[in-house]
């Protein structure tokens, strides 16, 4: 087995010496596309000349030469082969309706190629339906997988749209299968009777069928090849294909290729049709931008070209009311790559606690507890390392956890904390405007009312009239000032109670801010000095069932 022999072919490979058709073109026939007889392809000849064949493939014998010459000159059949690991020529496909099957299309491929020292192909209608195939012919052998990158990595450099659809490459860049051999895609013979297929000019205008012209227009376009060119370029995109990370590709182009590939493989079995309808409108609209009508239109034309679609899609007759509703669905769902979301893409909020914070608020509780614990017991040490290992043990976590959490048990980093507290707590202060005219000693003196601020006075001899009832604004009326204020009694202050208030307050490891708000929460927007005896209890009491 030779370096460049693919694994599992060895065994396939037909004797050298099978007999070869009698007729010279059938001959030259089986000598390029019979170079490799397994697992070819067939299909009937539509009754409707521009639909797709259902191709099938045969795995139950190999295609010999004389028998793959007589399978194309059945006009009732069709006939394809597979590429083995050498090759004498490559072909593209370019199907109807696509960017690339018109004169300017073929033009630009064509310059392209170029590049790779290919400066000679042969333009053929493929079908009725109007695709192209455009050959690419060699006077020698080349390794197809080497070939089949070049011609990858040459079309993606200059910007042309690698897609089933648009442009395929035969032969392809297939995987390396390690269980199973992973064959190459086939492709249909060229020029068979009642296929439609024809030799075209640069205008796209047919210029007859017949074989042997082909063969005679391929020799002279496979001897102006420039084969070194071509050599070089097949081992720089070998080499590059090589050096490549397969598994570093971006995943907005792994989603990309995962579709393509769903896209080409087209439908292998009953059911597939909504799974395939889906992904051709989701490529669409993601990948090529389209909308409403467009959208429609593309996803119509990509599922009537996709493989096995004849076969297996068992929708044909309403294939286009199905391709509507998808294209609308996912318009709606999916967006073009770079534009704005067309949907809300955030994730619905839930009042789940997340896993971490439950664990900190546990670890919180556990240390407050211990915290608590101790200092009652009056076994909470002074010395900084005793007291973090005595609290560590007693709440049963590690002294890195206690270490995120200074504010619980640490001296130094509680004082901010306690200062608060203290300041939130201590009784009230006088205001300064009530001290400002407080009198000095008490002193026992005589209380002598002045003129002004008499509650009624008497009246004048002459407002006094024959009406008893008269009434004056002056007379009996109350002050509308207080002139003679009382201090009000000082509410006698619980010390035993302000110290577990305080306490439970520290336990809880909370700030000043979050005391008052907490009170005023509580007892209707009051503040600490508002409360009375009775709200002090009940706040103590309220603090610890928080904890």
């Amino acid at each position: 087995m030779t370096a460049s022999t693919g694994w599992g072919e060895e065994s396939r490979r037909p004797p050298r010496s099978e007999p070869l058709p009698a007729d010279p073109t059938g001959q030259r026939l089986c000598e390029i596309f019979g170079h490799y007889p397994w697992n070819f392809i067939r299909a009937d000849l539509p009754d409707d000349a521009t639909a797709k064949a259902a191709w099938t493939t045969v795995t139950t014998y190999p295609l010999r030469p004389r028998v793959l010459w007589n399978h194309w000159q059945d006009a009732n059949q069709l006939i394809g082969v597979r590429f083995t690991h050498d090759t004498r020529y490559a072909l593209l496909d370019l199907d109807a309706g696509g960017d690339y099957c018109t004169p300017e299309g073929v033009a630009q491929l064509r310059a392209a190629l170029e590049t790779l020292g290919i400066t000679r192909t042969l333009l053929l209608r493929s079908s009725w339906s109007g695709g192209l195939h455009l050959y690419i012919p060699f006077a020698e052998l080349v390794n197809t997988f080497n070939l089949a990158v070049a011609l990858k990595e040459c079309f993606k450099a200059q910007g042309f749209r690698l897609q089933a659809g648009q442009l395929e490459i035969f032969p392809n860049v297939k995987a390396y299968g390690v269980q199973t051999f992973i064959e190459y895609m086939g492709h249909r013979l060229p020029l068979q009777p009642g296929s439609g297929s024809s030799l075209l000019d640069d205008d796209l205008n047919p210029i007859g069928d017949s074989l042997a012209r082909f063969f005679w227009l391929w020799d002279g376009a496979a001897g102006h090849q420039d084969m070194d060119t071509l050599r070089h370029a097949m081992k720089i995109g070998r080499d590059n294909h090589r050096k490549r990370p397969k598994r570093r590709s971006h995943p907005v182009e792994s989603w990309r290729q995962d579709l393509d590939l769903e896209i080409t493989e087209g439908w292998t079995a009953y059911g597939q049709t909504n799974h395939l309808l889906k992904t051709i409108a989701c490529y669409g609209r993601v990948f090529e931008g389209l909308q409403g009508q467009a959208l429609i239109d593309y996803t119509l034309r990509i599922a009537l070209h996709c493989p096995g679609y004849e076969q297996y899609c068992r929708h044909q007759h309403d294939i286009e009311r199905k391709v509507i509703a998808w294209a609308r669905a996912v318009e709606g769902y999916y967006w073009p790559l770079g534009t704005t979301p067309t949907r809300d893409t955030s994730h619905p909020k839930n009042n789940l606690v997340p896993f971490n914070q439950r664990q900190t608020e546990d670890a919180q509780h556990r240390i407050r507890a211990a915290y608590t614990t101790l200092e009652q017991a009056g076994e909470l040490p002074e010395q900084i390392t005793a007291r973090a290992k005595a609290i560590a043990l007693a709440a049963k976590v590690s002294q890195q956890t206690l270490y995120k959490h200074l504010t619980l048990w640490h001296p130094e980093h509680q004082e901010g904390v306690i200062a608060q507290i203290a300041s939130l707590l201590a009784p009230e202060e006088p205001s300064s405007e009530a001290t400002t005219g407080s009198l000095g000693p008490f002193e026992i003196k005589e209380l002598h009312p002045l003129e002004g601020d008499m509650k009624g006075e008497a009246l004048c001899a002459g407002e006094l009239g024959s009406d008893t009832n008269s009434f004056s604004p002056a007379r009996g009326v109350r002050g509308d000032e207080t002139f003679f204020p009382q201090d009000a009694e000082h509410r006698a202050y619980n010390l035993d109670l302000h110290e577990q208030i305080q306490n439970q307050i520290r336990s809880l490891g909370w700030s000043g801010e979050v005391i008052r708000q907490f009170i005023a929460d509580q007892f209707e927007g009051k503040r600490w000095f508002e409360l009375t005896d009775d709200e002090r209890f009940l706040l103590l009491y309220r603090l610890r069932v928080v904890d």
